[in-house]
């Protein structure tokens, strides 16, 4: 068995081993690569929205309580922003600088910022807003902000110090970070828990107390809701795709068993029974399919470690397929749903292999020896 799977003999033969299980290989790469690559984008999005929407929880007025979290005061406005080069509309932010933008903030922005001292009403801009309105660091350009309050526009001049590029166009197409001081009217609080999986304690703590608080998924519902039901449908296709990839464990064995038809006659003929035979060609069989299923699962480790750059780089040179994606996040390995992925993926390889075989109830000595 150990010479049949490859061990000791020539790499021509060790590629005739390996080279029915490249299916089975590209699978695996396919599924696995799928799986880093969409949970890795789900976090980061949910991320984003947190970060860069209203925390994990959004309370309406000021708040200044003991939460375990970090809270900050916002206010925000509609506008419509001028520059030489054309105008587009604007949804403003205003944020306390000096302790909005936290070192995770700043590394997920892509934040390049410079000083905003004695600089006319300074503005974060995304890179975007900067292609679309040809800004750059301390440029300035006029802002007609709506104050929804007095039910009239009132005009700033602003002055650019930082360019962000979260790589999220949902945020990054329109959003605009001011002074908390340039904006008038009513303010909301943002909360960024330290441990997010307090979310839903935390929320109903906070209405119990009597505050008007709503969290992220309740605020993004319609972005957070397709992002569940986008893993909840990956997954149902992963199972599909695996069962379907099973089949090929089948046709591997078959495909030895045809090559060693000649040693197969000379075992009968040694007295090794039918079922030894079988059970033999299922070991080499699934021998060859866990080695490919590994090498697919390192080949989509190695690749999803580039797929990020790759995609900002794509983004960059203006792909419009690519605007309602994020292009820019971490890669995390989701070790549980990779180890189950896999195991399904080999139990079913078996079990199909254990029906195909079954199928072929006999093997006649005489047909063997008559095709050599």
């Amino acid at each position: 068995m150990k010479r049949k799977i490859g061990l000791s003999m020539p790499f021509r033969y060790k590629a005739s081993v390996i080279s029915p299980a490249l299916l089975v290989l590209l699978v695996s790469f396919i599924l696995n690569f799928s799986l880093i690559f969409i949970l890795s984008m789900t976090s980061g999005i949910e991320n984003i929205l947190i970060q860069l929407g209203a925390g994990d929880i959004r309370i309406e007025g000021h708040y200044e309580g003991d939460v375990e979290a970090d809270v900050f005061h916002v206010r925000e406005a509609g506008s419509l922003s001028f520059s030489e080069a054309g105008s587009m509309p604007l949804y403003l932010k205003g944020v306390d600088f000096s302790s909005y933008f936290t070192s995770e903030r700043i590394k997920l922005l892509h934040l390049e910022y410079s000083s905003a001292q004695d600089v006319i009403n300074p503005v974060i801009i995304s890179d975007k807003i900067a292609s679309e309105l040809e800004l750059f660091f301390s440029d300035r350009f006029s802002i007609l902000i709506y104050e929804e309050d007095r039910t009239r526009s009132r005009p700033i001049l602003a002055t650019v110090v930082g360019i962000y590029d979260s790589g999220y166009t949902e945020f990054d197409q329109s959003l605009c970070y001011v002074p908390f001081s340039a904006l008038n009217g009513s303010e909301y609080t943002e909360i960024v828990l330290f441990n997010h999986d307090d979310l839903d304690v935390t929320l109903t703590s906070l209405i119990a107390s009597g505050y008007a608080a709503i969290s992220y998924k309740t605020l993004y519902a319609p972005i957070y809701d397709n992002l569940n039901l986008s893993v909840t449908v990956l997954y149902g296709v992963f199972v599909l795709l695996a069962l379907l990839a099973s089949f090929f464990a089948g046709n591997i064995s078959f495909s030895y068993i045809d090559r060693d038809a000649r040693d197969i006659a000379l075992l009968y003929l040694s007295g090794m029974s039918h079922k030894e035979i079988k059970r033999m060609y299922v070991r080499i069989t699934m021998s060859v399919v866990i080695l490919a299923v590994l090498i697919g699962l390192v080949l989509s480790l190695l690749f999803s470690l580039f797929t990020p750059s790759i995609l900002s780089a794509l983004s960059r040179k203006g792909f419009a397929a690519l605007d309602a994606y994020l292009t820019s996040f971490d890669i995390i390995v989701p070790v549980p749903s990779l180890l189950l992925l896999n195991i399904l993926l080999l139990l079913f390889s078996y079990l199909s292999l254990s029906v195909a075989l079954r199928g072929k109830s006999t093997v006649s000595i005489m047909n063997i020896l008559s095709s050599e």
